[in-house]
């Protein structure tokens, strides 16, 4: 019995999805699958100390990541991954890995402006002068992003781009505290697309 009203049930709704699909309109909408290759300059400010004795600091970063994505004729959402060096080697590594949402500003054929949003998660490692031990920021992030994309071809765009992380994490260790801010990143991508079935 229980049987006959799950077959029922399957049935009906398979009846039902057919003429709802029959009856929906065509969408002929551009929508691409996206890869992104990008690389950039970066920094990050954070302080440090006791309360008596506190310090701001702030450290440039080069960094490198990859994104996957799609976009439609408005819209694009990625998900990245990023790696910053640190040259003075104050942080041993800078990890993020999340995504970003971004609206389109068609303005001409080859150009289109963009503005975002992104959130995520950051991981570093960071020894203080003056310190035997590390200390580690394991933090959500979020923040925004503009740009411009230039057309370059059908299936290749330059990507132009200032991105605004916001981390602030805090990592205490013998009544002396470090917090991580911003990171704050002007970069450069190459994105390929391709059209999605």
């Amino acid at each position: 019995m229980i049987k006959n009203k799950i077959i029922s049930l399957l049935m009906a709704s398979s009846l039902i999805g057919a003429s709802l699909n029959a009856q929906s309109p065509n969408f002929d909408t551009d929508t691409f699958s996206l890869l992104g290759l990008e690389g950039g300059y970066s920094s990050l400010d954070y302080e440090g100390g006791t309360r008596l004795n506190n310090t701001q600091n702030r450290v440039s970063l080069a960094h490198a990541g990859l994104k996957l994505g799609a976009e439609t004729q408005d819209f694009r959402v990625f998900i990245s991954g990023r790696y910053f060096y640190d040259q003075n080697r104050d942080y041993d590594y800078i990890v993020a890995y999340g995504g970003e949402l971004q609206y389109k500003f068609n303005i001409a054929e080859a150009i289109n402006f963009f503005i975002g949003a992104n959130a995520g998660y950051t991981s570093m490692k960071f020894r203080a002068t003056g310190e035997t031990f590390s200390r580690t920021f394991n933090e959500p992030y979020f923040g925004g992003d503009a740009g411009t994309n230039i057309h370059i071809g059908n299936s290749v765009d330059l990507e132009l781009g200032a991105r605004v992380m916001s981390v602030q994490g805090e990592n205490t260790i013998n009544n002396v505290t470090y917090r991580v801010g911003n990171i704050v990143s002007g970069y450069a991508s190459l994105i390929f697309k391709w059209q999605m079935d």
